[in-house]
C-alpha cells in the first residue's frame, strides 16, 4: 500500500495548523484590537465596549478550541502511522507527530494563566488591561504556531527523504 495519501494528509494537517494559528495571531488579533488602541497615546479611548471585545475574543477563542486539538490530533495520528511503516524516517515522523499534538500541553500549561485572566469578569474601566492581555495571549499563540511549523517542516523533510 502506497503512504502518499497519508504523507499528503500529515502535510496537509500541518499546513493548516500552522497556517491557522499563526493567522490568528497575525491578522485577526490585531483586527479585534483595532477599535480599542490609537498611535496617539494621548487619545487611547475604546470605541466599543470592553465587553465587546472580550465576548469577540471568547468567540474566536471557542472557535480554535473546537477545531485545532481535533485536527492537531488527526495529523499526530497520521505520522505516527507513517512512523510505524516507515523505519527509514521514523524518527522524523515521530518528531512531527510530537509537534503536531504538542499545542494542547503548551496551551494548558503556556497559555492557561492568561487565557483565565481575559475570561475573568470585566468592567468597563478594564479595558487596557484586556487589551493587554489579549495581545500577550497573541505573542503566546505565535508559539503554538511555530510548534506547528517545526512539526511542517520536519514532515516535509522525512517525506522527501523517504522519496
Amino acid at each position: 500500500m502506497s503512504l502518499k495519501p497519508i504523507q499528503i494528509s500529515a502535510l496537509l494537517g500541518s499546513g493548516i495548523l500552522t497556517g491557522g494559528i499563526f493567522s490568528i495571531s497575525a491578522f485577526v488579533i490585531p483586527s479585534l484590537l483595532s477599535p480599542y488602541s490609537s498611535k496617539d497615546i494621548n487619545k487611547r479611548q475604546a470605541l466599543l465596549p470592553a465587553k465587546t471585545l472580550q465576548i469577540q475574543w471568547q468567540d474566536l477563542y471557542d472557535s480554535g478550541k473546537r477545531f485545532y486539538p481535533s485536527l492537531a490530533v488527526v495529523t499526530s495520528s497520521a505520522y505516527l502511522y507513517l512512523a510505524y511503516n516507515s523505519p527509514n524516517t521514523r524518527p522524523l515522523y515521530l518528531v512531527s507527530a510530537f509537534f503536531s499534538v504538542s499545542i494542547v500541553p503548551y496551551t494548558l500549561l503556556g497559555m492557561m494563566g492568561n487565557i483565565k485572566k481575559i475570561q475573568a469578569e470585566i468592567k468597563e474601566e478594564d479595558a487596557p488591561r484586556l487589551g493587554r492581555d489579549i495581545a500577550k495571549w497573541a505573542k503566546l499563540n505565535y508559539g503554538r504556531a511555530a510548534l506547528q511549523f517545526v512539526g511542517f517542516l520536519v514532515g516535509i523533510y522525512a517525506v522527501m527523504d523517504s522519496a
